[in-house]
């Protein structure tokens, strides 16, 4: 059973506070959709969970254990975590990206074994980047290089997949792609916890969403539960000239 537990922590970028005594849990087998304006705090919060930013007061706790006590290997074969974007150093094969994915599991200096290429080579598949294997970042498309984070993520093989806005580089066919990807991940057991944009995909996926606005959590509970109209007006400040479907679509009707 997987759970991740968020107690009261408090996270600044030096005078900035992005939040102040924040809590929440997250259960075995949830998918959840972060959602909220720009700059409410959702990305910090994933890299907070990911213990790439040091939070301050309280604590994070995965599976009843504190992240600060995790070895590095140890909680990357935990959690693993998506970024928005991906800053090259260096300049490698998408095959060697998704490779990255499996250091938790290596001993130091060791080759990939034979395992490690089968895997490699099924998240290639899985992610439709097997022709794009030998490719190096560098050539990339937007779109391609979100794909090739999703399938290192994915061979990292962690119960817990963190996501920032993996969609925002995607067209729509892609975007189902990867969304029918990480549902399937779902349903064997892979906690998915993702910052969207699109209120109709996460009601079309998500089990759960959480609302967040300036570093507070404004709602956290089933999907259609938190998507309401009454929510997404609070949350986003929006007008009655705003018609917000059932389905998720916003639309303006006055200019």
């Amino acid at each position: 059973m997987n759970t991740v537990n968020i107690e009261h922590i408090a996270f600044a970028y030096g005078k900035e506070q992005i939040f102040q005594d924040l809590s929440a849990d997250f259960a075995d087998c949830e998918f959840c959709a972060l959602m909220g304006p720009n700059g409410s705090g959702k990305s910090t919060l994933l890299k907070c969970i990911g213990r790439m930013l040091p939070f301050t007061n309280g604590d994070i706790k995965v599976n009843g254990k504190s992240i600060q006590e995790y070895e590095s290997t140890e909680l990357a074969k935990l959690v693993s975590y998506v970024p928005q974007h991906q800053d090259n150093v260096f300049d490698v094969s998408v095959y060697d990206l998704v490779m990255m994915g499996l250091y938790p599991y290596q001993k130091k200096w060791q080759g990939a074994s034979a395992q490690d290429d089968r895997i490699v080579r099924e998240m290639l598949d899985r992610c439709n980047l097997t022709h794009l294997s030998s490719r190096l970042l560098s050539e990339l498309s937007g779109g391609e290089m979100q794909r090739a984070l999703i399938a290192r993520a994915m061979a990292q093989q962690t119960p817990i997949m963190l996501l920032d806005e993996p969609l925002s580089n995607l067209d729509v066919a892609h975007r189902y792609e990867i969304m029918d990807i990480l549902a399937k991940l779902n349903r064997q057991g892979v906690m998915i916890l993702i910052i969207l944009h699109d209120f109709s995909i996460a009601l079309e996926y998500a089990t759960h969403a959480m609302l967040m606005q300036d570093g507070k959590i404004l709602n956290h509970d089933v999907i259609k539960a938190v998507l309401s109209p009454e929510n997404l007006r609070n949350c986003f400040h929006l007008t009655e000239d705003f018609v917000i479907t059932e389905e998720g679509n916003i639309f303006k009707t006055k200019q």
